[in-house]
């Protein structure tokens, strides 16, 4: 269905499968695909949607897209189109653009005899035809086919969308420059918000070569230059233009050209020049699939929001560091540093004091049967210095066993150690830790010798401890 109703490329399908730890079954898809094309032989029926003209004589042209120099315009209504969830309107000509190549579909308004239909996406059926998608059927209910009606697109999210759009072909060419020629585009989604780009590389990219990318193309963007788009034969493309995912081209193609440096085949919607995109800027560089890079970037106005909220925090950071914009870091830089040097003293203190606790809790122990036992609660700092002053302790008493709890606001953590003879004799530490644990309504185990658990009730803490001695 990806490939076959919204021409989403099989090998994408596998990278973000594999990006999710999931495989796909090509040679079921190949046995599938050959039932569709044994179907579209046999019949021109619709396999997913139901018309709700069912019986009559349906049009099964494909709309005519006027969308690349128009954003409203006035059409018929030749078929309206259910499914089990939603419902579609065909048109004979439409300026929506249908979800494909990455792009998002349009969303919009489209009226018919006074009543104004929402439309909140539009996607593409392999008759070419258009289906607007409606956010909700209005009570006076469905028009009829053969209906006048003005179309109009929601022009920010177009233009939005173009920015996006314009500014990957524009990253892709920065690439190439920064990278090599082997980059190719491996997939990519542009919407209002923000863009994507796979692309083929073998390595993570450096701050530097990102930097470099985002200058590159914003040194572009203030240049301005035309964006131009024309339909030529396939063989008689431009030199250079290129062509991605491995697509099956007609006889024609249409061609985007940036300024006559990047030209890429692409049905999408673009910008008229570059200066239109306004800015862009680099969001994040990842991994999606051995071999396979993702760059994902705002553009626009998104790429305003994006500097904004970024220049927010940077003011905030250095408010709270009583800093400019220019000193934060080194600010910063000194806090850490005397951080860290605070965190050196603080452990020699807590070692200084957790060898005086194990030395008092030791000398407090309970004789029995040649072992010596400790059980009590105390107060440290961290989970960790728990574990770290019960082998202390152990140490300390020879044989013997010892088992210790703190609380950390409303919970507990436990720990019991066992030595060589305490096991011997029958103790465990992983069956007391379970006993304890469960008495403070929690759970943990462990080894004969070692064991953690934790409880949920601090209050009874105190009170279990001193019960095992």
């Amino acid at each position: 269905e990806l490939y076959d109703t919204y021409g989403f490329p099989l090998d994408m399908t596998q990278l973000l499968a594999t990006e999710r730890g999931l495989t796909v079954d090509t040679a079921e898809f190949e046995r599938l695909m050959e039932q569709q094309r044994e179907r579209a032989r046999a019949s021109q029926k619709k396999e997913v949607i139901v018309a709700a003209t069912e019986g009559e004589s349906v049009d099964q042209k494909p709309t005519d897209f006027v969308g690349y120099s128009e954003t409203q315009a006035a059409a018929t209504l030749v078929e309206v189109v259910k499914t089990d969830k939603d419902t579609y309107l065909v048109f004979d000509r439409t300026p929506f653009y249908a979800e494909m190549g990455g792009q998002a579909g349009d969303t919009g308004t489209v009226t018919i005899a006074g009543t104004d239909f929402a439309v909140a996406d539009t996607i593409k059926d392999k008759s070419g035809r258009f289906l607007h998608k409606l956010a909700s059927v209005p009570a006076s209910g469905l028009p009829a086919a053969s209906s006048a009606a003005t179309l109009r697109v929601s022009v920010d999210r177009r233009r939005a969308i173009s920015r996006h759009h314009s500014a990957a072909h524009l990253i892709h060419w920065a690439l190439r420059k920064v990278l090599g020629t082997h980059v190719r585009q491996a997939g990519t989604s542009k919407t209002s918000e923000r863009m994507r780009f796979d692309f083929s590389h073998f390595e993570a990219m450096t701050p530097e070569q990102l930097k470099e990318v985002e200058r590159l193309v914003n040194e572009k963007v203030i240049d301005n230059a035309p964006v131009s788009a024309y339909e030529t034969d396939f063989d008689k493309k431009p030199e250079g233009t290129l062509a991605f995912f491995g697509d099956k081209y007609g006889a024609r193609v249409r061609v985007v050209d940036i300024g006559g440096y990047s030209r890429e085949l692409c049905g999408g919607t673009h910008v008229a020049t570059t200066g239109e995109i306004g800015l862009i800027k680099v969001v994040a560089e990842m991994a999606i699939a051995a071999g396979t890079r993702r760059i994902e970037a705002v553009a626009g106005q998104a790429a305003f929001d994006f500097v904004a909220q970024r220049e927010a925090a940077l003011a905030a950071v250095g408010s709270l560091l009583s800093a400019g914009p220019n000193d934060v870091a080194k600010k910063l830089e000194t806090l850490l540093a005397h951080q860290k040097d605070l965190e050196k003293k603080l452990r020699a203190i807590e070692q200084k004091a957790s060898a005086a606790l194990s030395a008092e809790l030791a000398a407090a122990a309970v004789e029995k049967n040649g072992l010596k036992f400790v059980s009590a609660a105390v107060t440290v700092s961290e989970p960790e210095a728990l574990r770290h002053l019960g082998s202390q302790v152990l140490a300390r008493l020879g044989e013997g066993v010892v088992t210790l709890g703190a609380a950390f606001g409303d919970k507990t953590s436990l720990v019991a150690f066992c030595s060589p003879a305490a096991i011997k004799a029958g103790f465990q530490a992983g069956k007391l830790i379970g006993e304890i644990a469960g008495q403070l309504g929690g759970k943990g185990g462990g080894k004969p010798d070692f064991a953690m658990g934790g409880g949920k009730d601090a209050a009874k803490l105190e009170a279990v401890m001193a019960a095992r001695l």
